[in-house]
């Protein structure tokens, strides 16, 4: 059996569907916020308090072509240490540089001339770590780092002690005598604790930098490779002329 329809039914059908369609609500598409997971510095200790509580390891491995060198992370800085924590398993430390290098004091890391690095630093976050100083950790021979922001200001109490997020540095001098450290304190005007002296003199480190940078882990072997790149041909401005290439991975 053959199916017909009439003009009038099929228009009647048509503006039924129509209308179907118009009544239909609309379903606005949800804008994502690109930077609702970047770290800035109204988040950061919630970000890397979070970040730390589910992720507690606190040993490193640095491996560069000199050898590698294995940290220790201290549980006392919290936020230093979920911060390198993190950055090390986003692998923002991969194929990044010993870029600053200065013979008997130390060796600084966290940046790159690839452009790649901007990139990796626009998918984390800009942001300071606040300082997490602490008395016990002084900065002797293999200790751990983070910079800070080179501010030159006149008032101390305009310096600030938040620590860069990216930039860390390992302390290479050797063990120091009583005259040195004298002559520190009076250059530095800072005194230095004798239970602090007994470090110095045995290992060796730079005490001047104590109380203004937060040293939040130390070198637990492979101080010769540090003692190996610390010795390595800097220009004028204590960059390698050939580069120091390093990448780094959580041990446990």
């Amino acid at each position: 059996m053959g199916f017909s329809c009439s003009s009038k039914s099929k228009k009647k059908k048509i503006e039924t569907v129509i209308v179907n369609e118009r009544s239909q609500p609309v379903q606005k598409k949800k804008k994502v916020n690109k930077y609702a997971n970047l770290i800035n510095n109204q988040n950061v200790i919630q970000k890397l308090k979070d970040f730390g509580q589910s992720n507690k390891e606190t040993l490193i491995l640095i491996e560069t072509n000199y050898g590698n060198i294995k940290l220790k992370l201290y549980d006392d800085t919290p936020l230093h240490r979920a911060n390198f924590i993190m950055l090390v398993k986003k692998g923002f430390y991969d194929s990044t540089l010993f870029y600053r290098v200065i013979r008997n004091f130390m060796i600084q890391g966290g940046n790159s001339d690839d452009q790649k690095m901007f990139k990796r630093i626009a998918t984390i976050g800009n942001y300071k770590i606040p300082a997490e100083i602490r008395k016990n950790h002084i900065h002797k021979r293999g200790a751990l780092a983070m910079a800070v922001q080179e501010q030159y200001y006149q008032d101390a109490s305009k310096h600030d002690h938040s620590s860069s997020a990216y930039n860390f540095y390992i302390i290479q001098k050797g063990p120091i005598s009583d005259k040195y450290m004298d002559k520190l304190e009076e250059t530095y005007n800072i005194t230095i604790p004798e239970k602090n002296r007994k470090v110095y003199r045995k290992f060796g480190g730079n005490p001047h930098l104590d109380n203004d940078y937060t040293v939040f882990g130390e070198v637990i072997s492979g101080m010769n490779v540090v003692d190996k790149i610390s010795a390595v041909i800097t220009d004028d401005k204590n960059r390698p002329l050939k580069n120091v290439y390093l990448s780094m991975k959580v041990i446990k």
